[in-house]
């Protein structure tokens, strides 16, 4: 994370409203596809649930939340790139690294693309659990799908990989194992989102 120069006054501001946060309610569903062939469901929160909760108690302790939405090009690839801030009265602040993925091509599948991307961000930076822990899942092999959502490609992983190692290096090795163990795209892709996640926490 990245702080401002002081935070004699965000960082309690934080503290006071972190303790009154509570996980919100669960508002959207993900389908998960067992080796069997069966399926069930199980929510999860959506990024207004999240704004919901979050203004519950920022209102009270002087923060508010900027999200910052934009591409860049490295190496050549377009990406999309989410930054989360907590933002003080006093104008002391937290801000999220980067959180980047391949950029898709239409407007559209992009705007859906950055709300996925910012609710992962906010969530993280609230330290929320705005899901059913699906690690289970992964280590079963089953395949898990957020509904009207479309299913990664190998780029995007990739992407993610980079973003969290800073090069390709370790990716052929990383994706060839886990395919021989029979994980498929999305679960690589969520596997590196909780990394991404975790690594947010910790900086």
């Amino acid at each position: 994370m990245i702080f401002s120069e002081t935070n004699t006054e965000v960082a309690p501001a934080l503290a006071k409203a972190w303790a009154a946060l509570e996980n919100p309610k669960h508002n959207a569903s993900v389908t998960v596809k067992t080796k069997s062939g069966s399926s069930y469901k199980f929510d999860y929160t959506d990024l207004g649930g999240i704004f919901d909760e979050a203004k519950r108690v920022f209102k009270e302790n002087g923060l508010t939340i900027i999200q910052n939405a934009y591409t860049v090009v490295l190496e050549g690839k377009k990406l999309v790139s989410v930054e989360t801030m907590l933002l003080h009265s006093s104008g002391e602040y937290v801000k999220s690294l980067p959180l980047q993925f391949d950029a898709n091509a239409s407007m559209q599948d992009m705007g859906g693309q950055i709300t996925y991307m910012k609710r992962y961000s906010l969530s993280a930076m609230l330290g929320l659990a705005t899901e059913k822990d699906d690690d289970a899942n992964g280590a079963s092999g089953n395949e898990y799908q957020f509904n009207n959502q479309k299913g990664v490609s190998k780029a995007a992983v990739l992407a993610k990989w980079k973003t969290l190692a800073g090069s390709e290096e370790g990716f052929d090795d990383f994706y060839n194992k886990q395919k021989e163990q029979g994980y498929n795209e999305n679960q690589m892709d969520a596997f590196l989102t909780k990394k991404l996640q975790a690594k947010q926490k910790g900086a």
